[in-house]
């Protein structure tokens, strides 16, 4: 009998697949074709990425301690081998397409730093890290890191930048068939993360003020990807993200 999160590892094990699998070559020889404006909002969308998924990657071992049951921290624990897949993914496509130089991912997540804005840096390098820090010694605080991360960080951040990305691909001048292919992968994964996410929330008691610092913290979540996203991207993932928590029970005052 399937129960508690059993689903979540076991969808987990069905979608698992290699970044090193995909083919880049038809993306190193589109490169150097794309426009300086198209290079530029793509190169953005990857930083962003690859910052933002070595962030999560490192910081889900305090989620998996605080877990409730077997079956939580086993979904914390196929949900941090996805992450590190997905950070491995966009530091290969810096790498090997983008050709962002560096000696090793920590090398070239330095030069990335510089294509994105301060907030999105501070959200990934700074607040989740804390809200880690907070949670290794509360476990009792699971709930409200568990919607930063999941509901927040994973169903508006970065769930927005990979729409952007997507659409972004469609619209370029020369294909890039890789990276596309990468981020529908990271796509489907990231579906079943925020699930997971909004069953533990769904599972918990959420009063007002919970609920309310939810809400405020997606919108302004929302707009770390600066000019890399357009408003009305920003607006769709504010929507959806109210729609998420109403969907896990929350209620609205």
């Amino acid at each position: 009998m399937i129960s508690g999160y059993d689903h979540f590892v076991l969808l987990a094990e069905s979608l698992q697949w290699d970044e090193k699998d995909i083919d880049h070559t038809a993306d190193r020889a589109a490169w150097p074709q794309l426009t300086d404006t198209e290079r530029s909002k793509v190169l953005g969308l990857i930083a962003g990425f690859v910052i933002a998924e070595t962030a999560v990657s490192l910081e889900l071992g305090s989620y998996e301690a605080a877990a409730r049951d077997d079956s939580m921290e086993a979904a914390f624990r196929a949900q941090a081998r996805d992450e590190a897949r997905h950070a491995r993914f966009f530091d290969l496509v810096a790498a090997e397409v983008a050709g962002i130089p560096g000696a090793d991912a920590a090398a070239r997540r330095d030069v990335l730093r510089t294509h994105v804005g301060p907030d999105l840096v501070d959200l990934f390098e700074e607040r989740l890290p804390t809200t880690a820090r907070r949670l290794a010694d509360d476990h009792g605080v699971l709930t409200s890191a568990v919607g930063l991360y999941h509901m927040v960080i994973e169903g508006v951040v970065l769930l927005a930048g990979q729409h952007a990305m997507l659409d972004t691909l469609e619209s370029l001048s020369t294909p890039l068939p890789g990276l596309r292919k990468g981020v529908e992968l990271v796509l489907r994964d990231e579906r079943w993360h925020i699930g997971f996410g909004s069953r533990i929330v769904q599972n918990a008691d959420i009063g007002r003020d919970e609920a309310d610092a939810l809400l405020s913290q997606g919108e302004a979540a929302a707009k770390v990807w600066g000019d890399l996203i357009t408003t009305e991207a920003i607006d769709a993932a504010v929507r959806q993200h109210k729609r998420r928590l109403k969907a896990a029970g929350i209620k609205f005052w």
